[in-house]
């Protein structure tokens, strides 16, 4: 015990380190893990290798019914019908899983013959040291498991008597219907990960005609085709679960993808296209969700061959090598044409390997602080394991998170200048979005700093953090690397004690704050070092102190003290993968239309008479603000310089409602957004434009008709919406367009 009063002591734990190793492509064993500290056999340090992605292990479990189709099954006698689709549909299943090359499968309905082979081995008989011999113990495990169940079972049979020039013939027709649902489990969470119901009927008809006899039952074959189309269903359902269809080429507008039409692709079909986006992390527990799937584009098939499949692309809003695709059995949704032709091309390298970082760094720290219990020793730092390149100070843009409510919102900005402070160092330049993007006056609420009770500036950067993430906003500060730090949780307990046998009277009240650190990419997005930091801090009152304290820094200052030191250390840890390099910019180009709105076109005759021309219009509105990332980049239409990769990009301009969506930046690509009248110039267009509607090719026009096309060249000027006129060469051939007199 220390010296001094016994009865009031504040005590403050050490850190306590959580390691964890990031999952590469959903798995990584205990060989993967081993390669990442040293090299492979015939490479040298600081060297890397394009790998191939490992497979996802799959495990089928036997095609069973439900007890009770089993057992109506055998009321009726088709009991046997029933186990031969099951038995037929199982072998199928894992030879048409194995055919489409995207699994590794383990051994699962045919374990008992593994097993068997082990056990032979363990026997004695075979010579142990053969390398090929069977080893016990040493199963592969799959991360995911599928399950098929016959929920429905029907067999109808109908029979007649045909009439004919030989007599009378006997006809039957055999149908079979199945309903059945395919589970896919997630085998390390034990959480169901897809769902999918499975339908299909199947016929065969045998006519036997007079005099013919017949052994055997030719409807039988029913029977097969069931169990055939059942296993293609089913492996189609989990190849688009597990590993859906990507774009493996883009050129002009074809889109080749890895299906064939033996995985159920057909001409006509539509698909959905889409890329992943940011990764999903459920805030309760820290599981990773995957990823989002961004839109950007539309696709018909049109052809299905036997190793890939091509289609044309609909819509284009940055299609890719790498994109998803999804069937639409619904076909295309209401407003987009499905006569539409994109012409896109995609930008990215054939061949290209991306090798996955190693992301495993927990955090070191230096001495532990006054107070702190010896028994519970910081643990070192274990960063990523690659070699740097370069020695220049690494440049960080900070983001501070709050998860629990208990913690006051105004201890974000105390927490961000402690952590600040403590990870600024040799190597280490800490750029905050306080100092760089938010107005001055947000720093103080009083004082030079405060400047005007307008509150345009708090707008500004609101809307900033509406419309930006923190990678694309790191990289408009020019940060080579984000570091977060999120305050994750926080519990508070009490205990006292009262023993009159020794006048013992205290009351202790303990918090416990838990925080979490992670240095991101700030080109990709990706992980490179990452850790939790514990932080306990008590005070204990006795009938003759009381204690006073705001518990809540003291822990903020403990675990900043420790994040900024392992920071450091990570950082100057020769092992620390370096950032990416940022790709050059690409330029994108944005056209803004009004969407389901034209004019016709009105030219002169030989007669000087003014006549509806066969061409139609589309409008051009003009200075549309372009918000980049919450960042205003210019007017459209126009071309902007984007950093490749996705980006929320808003349009805006008066009179016409504001308009969202996600980008796909690529080199080349051009968008056509589609923009629409506010209501009330939705109503000024309708007063003036709607006698358009009427107009029919070829007809002369009345002098009351003139007065509303002028009338309509008036609104159109005044609104700064110009005619689109690329379908045609020279707007006065074949007779003076009007257009060009009002609007010139």
């Amino acid at each position: 015990m220390p010296k001094g009063n016994p009865m009031n002591i504040m005590t403050r734990s050490v850190w306590r380190p959580v390691r964890f190793a990031l999952l590469v492509c959903g798995m990584v064993g205990v060989s993967g893990m081993a390669l990442a500290q040293s090299p492979p056999t015939g490479t040298t340090p600081g060297t890397t290798q394009a790998t191939i992605p490992e497979k996802p292990r799959l495990a089928i479990r036997a095609i069973a019914a439900t007890p009770a189709v089993t057992a109506q099954a055998k009321v009726d006698g088709t009991d046997n019908a029933l186990m031969q689709i099951e038995q037929g549909a199982d072998v199928q299943l894992l030879s048409a899983i194995e055919a489409s090359r995207r699994f590794e499968i383990v051994a699962r309905t045919d374990l008992p013959s593994i097993i068997k082979e082990q056990d032979l081995t363990q026997s004695g008989n075979v010579n142990i040291l053969d390398p090929q011999a069977a080893r016990a113990f040493q199963l592969a495990g799959a991360r995911y498991v599928a399950t098929l169940t016959i929920s429905n079972y029907q067999e109808v049979v109908e029979k007649t008597e045909l009439l004919n020039q030989f007599g009378t013939s006997k006809a039957e027709r055999r149908t079979i219907n199945i309903q059945a649902v395919l589970k896919i489990f997630d085998s390390t969470t034990g959480s169901l990960f897809r769902s999918t119901q499975v339908t299909l009927a199947e016929s065969a008809v045998n006519e036997i005609l007079p005099g013919v006899e017949q052994k055997g039952v030719k409807t039988n074959i029913v029977l097969g085709a069931v169990a055939k189309k059942l296993a293609t269903e089913v492996a189609n359902s989990i190849a688009d679960s597990l590993a859906p269809a990507r774009v493996i080429g883009y050129t002009l507008g074809q889109i080749t993808f890895n299906r064939s039409a033996e995985s159920g692709v057909s001409a006509g079909q539509i698909y959905e296209v889409f890329v992943p986006g940011s990764a999903m992390i459920d805030p309760d527990t820290g599981e990773q969700l995957g990823a989002e799937e961004v839109h950007v584009g539309w696709a018909r098939v049109t052809d299905a061959g036997a190793r890939f499949s091509t289609a044309q692309a609909i819509e284009d809003r940055g299609i890719d090598r790498g994109a998803m695709l999804r069937l639409r059995a619904q076909g295309l949704p209401a407003g987009i044409d499905p006569n539409a032709k994109a012409t896109g091309s995609s930008a990215s390298t054939p061949g290209a390997a991306s090798t996955p970082a190693s992301t495993n760094a927990p955090a070191s720290t230096n001495a532990p602080a006054a107070n702190a219990s010896a028994t519970n020793p910081p643990a070192t730092a274990a960063p990523a394991a690659t070699p740097p390149t370069a020695s220049a100070p690494i440049r960080m843009a900070i983001f501070v998170k709050q998860r629990p409510a208990s913690v006051a919102p105004e201890k974000v900005s105390v927490f961000e200048d402690l952590v600040s402070a403590d990870s600024t160092g040799p190597g280490v330049q800490i750029i905050r979005r306080e100092d760089v993007v938010n107005a001055v006056n947000r720093l103080a609420p009083a004082g030079p700093n405060a400047g005007t009770d307008l509150l345009g500036s708090e707008a500004v950067d609101r809307i900033l953090s509406n419309q930006t993430s923190a990678v694309q906003l790191a990289a408009q500060m020019k940060a080579d690397v984000i570091l977060t730090a999120s305050i994750t949780a926080l519990q508070r307990s009490k205990r006292r004690l009262d023993d009159p046998s020794t006048g013992t009277h205290t009351d202790v009240d303990q918090w416990t704050l838990v925080t979490t650190y992670g240095l991101i990419d700030g080109v990709t997005g990706a992980s490179l070092a990452a850790g939790t930091v514990q932080s306990d801090y008590a005070k204990r009152d006795t009938p003759e102190l009381k204690v006073e304290v705001d518990a809540i820094d003291e822990l903020l200052r403990d675990a900043a003290n420790r994040i900024g030191a392992a920071v450091r250390a990570t950082v100057q840890d020769t092992r620390m993968r370096v950032a990416s390099t940022p790709a050059a910019d690409v330029t994108v180009k944005f056209n803004a239309v009004l969407a389901d709105l034209s004019i016709p076109d009105v030219r002169t005759n030989e007669s000087g008479e003014y006549v509806v021309g066969a061409n139609n219009y589309n409008l051009q509105p003009m200075n549309v603000l372009v918000k980049i990332d919450g960042v205003a980049m210019g007017a459209a239409p126009s071309a902007f310089p984007l950093r490749p990769g996705l980006h929320r990009a808003r349009f805006e301009r008066p009179g016409l409602e504001p308009m969202e969506m996600m980008v796909n930046a690529r080199e080349g690509l051009e968008i056509s957004v589609p923009m629409q009248f506010t209501p009330e110039g939705r109503a000024n267009w309708q007063r003036d434009a709607m006698f358009f509607n009427e107009l029919k090719n070829g007809a002369v026009m009345r002098d009351a008709e003139l007065i509303k096309v002028r009338a309509v060249a008036d609104f159109l000027r005044q609104s700064n919406i110009r005619l689109d006129t690329t379908n045609v060469q020279n707007l006065n051939l074949g007779g003076q367009s009007i257009w060009w007199q009002l609007l010139k």
